[in-house]
């Protein structure tokens, strides 16, 4: 039973980049508060991100956040706290190998995450670009051949680096090429990402809030990019960056700032506090 002060609202999904976070990867004055706010009343809060756990680690305890993490796009939750797996939906290794195949064989830099640390087929200028949008680098393994490796070691979630104005094509043709067997979304303006068939955001949050008794209509979800759509459309209530994509903008109920306005700590303090 919600605490009688709480409102409607029990569960709060918050995307991290370009959400709780911009660039800077600093948290805006105000969230911590409005989070904290939000959980003595007896809310729930997670993130739900395309992260890694070391990597989002941090962030959860800078926010205070208490609830169990969605990260690799929703193929795995764990409670940071504890270390405890609540699920994990790797990749078929099969499918693995003949992803980072096309794309490698595209000339297009890929990297596989197996264990929480970070598998790559060279380090350079992708490597670099990607290790700038993280305060904690991962364990870092370089392989000769990524293919063969990952036929034998399945990857939570392959990542790609483009040209902004290139992922969009690569993300076309890996969805054309593997349909339903993979899941592609782009995370970022040069990150596409591809994990294990029906995994997203949505369905975690779907399957988290069902461990925790929580039903649909009492959860918000928060996002800015196409990766956040399903989450935000199966949410009671979806808040959305006003400079996300259209597709995502098309299932908002609602719309916030970007980071750099605090928006995020505005949206939980009208929307779920009600002031």
């Amino acid at each position: 039973m919600a605490d009688a002060d709480l409102g409607p609202y029990r569960l709060l999904a918050l995307d991290l980049d370009g959400t709780v976070v911009g660039r800077d990867l600093q948290v805006p004055p105000g969230t911590v508060e409005a989070i904290r706010d939000f959980q003595l009343l007896g809310g729930r809060v997670t993130i739900a991100t395309g992260r890694t756990v070391r990597t989002t680690a941090p962030f959860a305890h800078e926010l205070g956040v208490d609830g169990p993490l969605i990260c690799y796009q929703g193929a795995l939750i764990r409670d940071h706290r504890s270390g405890l797996t609540l699920y994990h939906e790797p990749v078929p290794p099969a499918l693995a190998a003949e992803a980072a195949r096309r794309l490698l064989d595209a000339q297009v830099y890929v990297q596989a995450y197996v264990d929480d640390e970070l598998v790559v087929p060279y380090e350079g200028e992708e490597t670099r670009l990607y290790r700038s949008f993280s305060p904690v680098h991962l364990p870092t393994t370089v392989v000769d051949d990524l293919p063969a490796f990952l036929a034998d070691h399945p990857p939570t979630k392959l990542l790609f680096i483009a040209d902004e104005g290139d992922v969009a094509s690569h993300l076309a043709d890996l969805s054309a090429h593997f349909g339903v067997r993979l899941a592609v979304t782009r995370s970022h303006a040069f990150f596409g990402e591809l994990t294990a068939p029906g995994c997203t955001k949505g369905r975690a949050l779907e399957m988290l809030a069902g461990l925790l008794g929580i039903r649909r209509e009492e959860v918000v979800a928060a996002g800015d990019q196409a990766n956040d759509v399903e989450m935000v459309a199966w949410a009671g209530l979806g808040m959305v960056v006003r400079s996300g994509p259209r597709e995502l903008l098309d299932v908002a109920d609602v719309t916030i700032g970007s980071p750099e306005q605090a928006g995020l700590a505005a949206g939980i303090r009208h929307y779920l506090l009600g002031m």
